[in-house]
């Protein structure tokens, strides 16, 4: 399996988006998968206890779980990632990953 997107006119396959690509230390593995006129998807590898700190993102977001499970907090709410489960934050507002187990996590940035 190849995690280049492959692309035929206005549709783009992106493969790879549940592989566990975990690396040491206290954050997580991230890999722009691809970037195209709307979005970027962003593949976010954790290990159990990997955190990625509080920070805001510059434009509105939708976060998914494609496996495990990882807290999503903001200031008001903090939400049970798992598969199935997504949110979607405006730009600009803070928050934070916290993974309860391994985990892969999916990002699209909207643009």
């Amino acid at each position: 399996m190849t995690d280049t997107p492959v692309s035929s006119g206005t549709m783009t396959v992106i493969e790879g988006l549940a592989h566990l690509d975990v690396k040491d230390g206290d954050a997580p593995h991230l890999e722009k998968l691809v970037s195209r006129p709307g979005a970027t998807v962003i593949r976010m590898g954790f290990a159990q206890g990997q955190v990625l700190k509080d920070h805001r993102a510059p434009a509105p977001i939708l976060v998914q779980a494609t496996s495990g499970d990882v807290s999503f907090s903001t200031a008001e709410k903090t939400v049970s990632l798992v598969p199935g489960v997504a949110v979607h934050v405006d730009e600009g507002v803070m928050h934070k990953l916290v993974a309860n187990a391994d985990s892969v996590v999916m990002l699209t940035i909207l643009r």
